[in-house]
């Protein structure tokens, strides 16, 4: 199969999509736009991302830009065509788009036939108006829609009720992404979340400030960039005492090494998202062993079990209730231990990555023929 992949070339499970695709024996090509509107947490930095752009390169057919500053929904029919060219140059069987929203989009008004769209959290649960109207549009006309998870996938056909969804973890590869041998103190908290108002990274900050000064040694570290980072750190300046500001650290984004180094350095996992998909970064801590902390959301309840065994849920309008959360767990290593080994099947029983992405394989094949 000959597959061209509309897809951000700095999201790090784009390109692992694409990289296994191509693994598998499929002609890849991945296209992009030149460049994106500042401010877009997923964009910044880009800089930290040619490493693993540059693997990309080496293991698929191609990669191709499309000139352009904004996938802002008054351009659509702008890049349409320009998509379309892009097309017909690489003689594609098919077009996968890793994004609903815009993307989905500037498929359907393409014209280009068959395509199918892979839809992330915000393309269905956050929508309205106009953006809403073309999105149903562009997922009615698709040839299948992947949902990333099954609460998402139910979400999904409720928002296009005449789309083909089906529910594909694309899940993560549990040969890379092993559980690390971090010291017992400090007790690590991670969160890998982008700086974008709707993963409420500032909520983590919020229970910080709850938290009693005797709980045992701990840090928190914060590894990306985005919109928010600054109004994070200001607020962890102002609310924190100086004894617990010391304890968090702003990485400003990391390359795709060195989140793998942090989070098999880490033992809890933290995310105060306030809407999700299935979310990557949650896969890659359970498969890494940690212990997730995470907001109680139906999207983490697909993985998180009821009464805390392999991780705790915390509602979103109680910082001290998340506190508590992340408080019991530093203190209970067992508890750590024993969740370790649940979540860590759990990925190899319904999200590895090498048995998703080949039936995403057999889905595309599907369509094309």
């Amino acid at each position: 199969m000959r597959l061209a992949i509309l897809m951000p070339l700095t999201v790090t499970w784009s390109r692992e999509v694409a990289i296994q695709l191509a693994g598998l024996g499929h002609e890849i090509h991945a296209i992009d736009f030149e460049r994106e509107v500042q401010g877009n947490y997923l964009r910044d930095r880009e800089d930290i991302h040619s490493p693993a752009i540059n693997r990309l390169r080496r293991t698929i057919a191609g990669i191709h830009t499309i000139p352009g500053k904004s996938i802002s929904q008054m351009r659509y029919a702008l890049y349409a065509p320009r998509l379309a060219k892009t097309f017909r140059q690489i003689k594609a069987d098919m077009l996968l788009t890793l994004w609903g929203g815009g993307f989905a989009a500037i498929a359907y008004l393409s014209g280009i036939r068959p395509y199918a769209v892979f839809v992330g959290g915000g393309d269905i649960l956050r929508v309205s108006g106009l953006q809403k109207a073309v999105s149903k549009k562009a997922l009615s006309k698709a040839s299948v829609v992947l949902a990333n998870g099954d609460f998402f996938a139910r979400r999904a056909q409720e928002f296009a009720p005449d789309a083909s969804v089906v529910p594909l973890y694309y899940g993560i590869d549990p040969s890379r992404f092993t559980q690390g041998a971090p010291p017992s103190s400090p007790v690590v908290i991670l969160c890998t979340r982008g700086f974008s108002r709707p993963y409420n990274n500032t909520y983590l900050i919020e229970a910080l400030a709850t938290m009693p000064a005797n709980v045992p040694e701990f840090r928190v570290v914060f590894t990306s960039a985005g919109e928010t980072l600054e109004e994070t750190r200001n607020l962890a300046d102002s609310i924190l005492t100086p004894e617990s500001r010391r304890r968090v650290e702003f990485l400003n984004g990391v390359t795709d090494d060195a989140m793998l180094d942090n989070l098999q350095r880490a033992h809890i996992y933290t995310s105060a998202s306030l809407y999700d998909g299935t979310s990557i970064s949650l896969l890659e801590a359970l498969s890494c062993g940690l212990f997730p902390v995470v907001s109680d959301i139906p999207a983490n309840t697909e993985w998180i079990h009821e009464g805390g065994r392999n991780g705790s849920l915390f509602p979103l309008n109680d910082a001290s209730a998340y506190g508590r959360a992340l408080t019991q767990a530093i203190q209970n290593a067992d508890l750590r231990s024993r969740a370790g080994v649940l979540n860590r099947q759990a990925i190899l029983d319904r999200a590895d990555s090498r048995k998703t992405i080949a039936n995403l394989a057999s889905i595309l094949n599907g369509v094309r023929s």
